[in-house]
């Protein structure tokens, strides 16, 4: 049975910045493979997209909590 976009989409909301970037990491492979077909691949490259947003996103509110403890050093 295929997973629920809720599903989907809580699944990466738990994944920690190190297994986002673990399956980033995953997914690029897949998408090398030349056995990869382009429905695949089209699902993978946005799953890849949303992952780096999540992660981006997530850099941002540690750089903005490194801004508040040390204002003077970032």
């Amino acid at each position: 049975m295929p997973a629920k976009k809720n599903d989907i989409k809580q699944e990466k909301e738990s994944l920690s910045i190190e297994e986002s970037l673990a399956r980033i990491e995953a997914i690029i492979q897949t998408l090398e493979s030349p056995d990869t077909g382009l429905q695949d691949a089209m699902k993978l490259y946005t799953e890849g997209v949303g992952l780096l947003d999540d992660c981006q996103k997530t850099l941002e509110g540690v750089e903005q909590q490194l801004k508040v403890l040390s204002p003077e050093e970032v």
